[in-house]
């Protein structure tokens, strides 16, 4: 299981972006992800910039793990939605600037039947999905609350080229969802995974907790992922805490251990 590779989430550190940088690779990450929004933005780049930042990450032997594309709004929710089409895709290119392999965004819940946004969704997925593999960047979606039989439907309409999916361990307690069955049903379309410890409630939601401390069986989980010979990533996050550089700190050192 030694060629799992372990990157964390920068924004969680709270730290300007060259700061976190240096924090991620004193604690011993081999790649960061960032934040395309919060974090850094194509528009606080330039061409020189987009060199001198990729030479910087090389000054600490990491590599961009991914980018993350916040969002406020479903993918489509009608308000704004050529908009936040335009920002995706301005994030892509950026992701392609700084050497990025995929972006990540949020699809929003995505409901089935006629009511529904499935086709909507599934428009607005090619569309993106057609633009990321003509500049050779790959566009990857979270699950979120949607369930894994939900995100097989909807990827599996998505032929304007290759879309990947982000697979996340906190939200599989939140769901009860079972990450055998689901890293089984998405393998075939799953980029990235997100390292995230949980204790559920008692019939849905529950809290993060730090890494090791929560409901996800890490000796089981990490197995399973290396059965299904992902070559990617496993990104290291935290968004609550009042110690959040110390708790993926230790969540690395504790995922070592169980990779060894």
């Amino acid at each position: 299981m030694s060629r799992l590779k372990l990157a964390v989430a920068t924004r969680c550190f709270s730290l300007p972006v060259k700061r976190a940088i240096k924090s991620a690779a004193e604690i011993g990450a081999r790649g960061v992800q960032l934040d395309a929004q919060n974090e850094v933005s194509p528009a606080s780049f330039g061409g020189t910039g987009d060199r001198h930042f990729r030479k910087y990450l090389e000054e600490f032997n990491l590599k961009v793990a991914s980018l993350r594309l916040p969002s406020r709004h479903a993918l489509t929710e009608p308000e704004f939605l050529d908009q936040r089409v335009d920002s995706i895709k301005s994030a892509l290119e950026f992701a392609r600037r700084l050497g990025g392999p995929l972006l990540i965004i949020h699809p929003g819940l995505i409901r089935t039947g006629e009511e529904g946004n499935f086709a909507s969704v599934c428009e607005v997925l090619n569309d993106l999905v057609r633009f990321a593999s003509h500049i050779g960047i790959d566009l990857c979606i979270s699950c979120e609350n949607n369930s894994p039989t939900i995100i097989r439907e909807l990827v599996s309409e998505v032929r304007s080229g290759l879309i990947g999916v982000e697979l996340d361990t906190a939200e599989m307690i939140f769901n009860q969802q079972d990450p055998e069955s689901s890293i089984r049903e998405l393998h075939s379309w799953i980029k990235t995974y997100r390292l995230r410890d949980a204790v559920r409630e008692m019939d849905r939601g529950g809290i993060e907790v730090p890494l090791g401390q929560g409901m996800v069986m890490w000796d089981q989980f990490l197995p399973l992922v290396s059965e299904t010979d992902y070559q990617g990533w496993l990104i290291v996050d935290r968004t609550q805490g009042d110690q959040r550089l110390k708790d993926c700190q230790n969540a690395i050192s504790y995922l070592e251990s169980v990779l060894i």
